[in-house]
């Protein structure tokens, strides 16, 4: 695991953590890598919580295609689902992008003030979501986009412009370097690049978030506490996976998953 110290300034985040994501992008696997690296950004920005992904943007909202959380309950992406359509700063982010946008979540001049956002205000303190803030980039013809959130518990530090700034300086780099992990994972597969959606689509949900997990290395218990559920049901979950894809060993799953860059849907995106 690489370790960064938070920069003294967050404008200077471009000159140090965004080099360790292309360190990291030529060691790991590509699982591996994508949970790595939100931890280095997370770190970096003195956050204690991201969601990464990507999508396409159809019709005024986003067909999730690939999502990574990192330090928060999985149930964070499918309970958004409820509160979506009252979120204005993700109709803003699906509108445009740029510029990143983020506050606070309550307050007099919280992102959600309003009597009509107490749902939100009240699924993000149950995530302990005080702080966050949202940017993104759009690729190919515009309506695919690649975003990342970062968050903070405490409300007594925002996450204000020179963080903001320093999360606009991150993106393009963690866009480059994610293409670096996946080009590396698929020449060690002999070049041959998966279809987007065509293993982790086989699968349901909570599967695919199990499989992501053991192709990654975390073991039955780790992923059994972080979703909440038993081993046992871990261990269930990964024989159904194994059926569906073909594979029989945990080697043979990473081989699989490796080139991924897509998977199963979560709609809409998780913030």
């Amino acid at each position: 695991m690489h370790h960064l110290s938070p920069p003294a300034n967050p404008s200077d985040l471009s000159l140090l953590p965004l080099l360790a994501l292309f360190d990291c992008a030529g060691d790991e696997p590509l699982p591996r890598f994508e949970r790595q690296a939100l931890h280095l950004l997370a770190e970096a920005l003195d956050c204690d919580g991201a969601v990464w992904g990507w999508g396409r943007r159809e019709g005024g909202a986003m067909q999730i295609r690939h999502a990574v959380v990192h330090q928060r309950p999985e149930g964070l992406l499918s309970d958004y689902a409820a509160v979506a359509a009252a979120d204005p700063l993700t109709a803003a982010f699906i509108a445009a992008p740029r510029p990143v946008r983020g506050g606070a979540v309550g307050g007099p001049l919280g992102l959600y003030r309003s009597a009509g956002h107490a749902d939100l205000r009240d699924y993000l303190a149950q995530y302990d979501i005080a702080q966050l803030m949202l940017g993104g980039l759009e690729e190919g013809d515009g309506d695919d986009l690649v975003w990342l959130t970062l968050y903070r518990a405490e409300a007594h530090r925002p996450l204000g412009a020179r963080e903001q700034l320093a999360l606009a300086e991150a993106l393009p780099f963690w866009r480059q370097a994610h293409r670096l992990a996946t080009r590396l994972a698929q020449a060690e597969t002999g070049g041959q690049s998966v279809p987007p959606s065509s293993c982790l689509a086989r699968l349901g949900t909570r599967e695919a978030e199990v499989a992501q997990r053991y192709a990654a290395g975390e073991s039955y218990k780790v992923i059994a506490r972080a979703m909440g559920v038993a081993p046992d049901t871990v261990r269930s979950q990964l024989q159904q996976v194994y059926r569906k894809l073909g594979v029989h060993s945990k080697i043979a799953l990473a081989r699989v998953l490796g080139p991924q860059t897509a998977g199963g849907s979560w709609k809409p995106p998780a913030r």
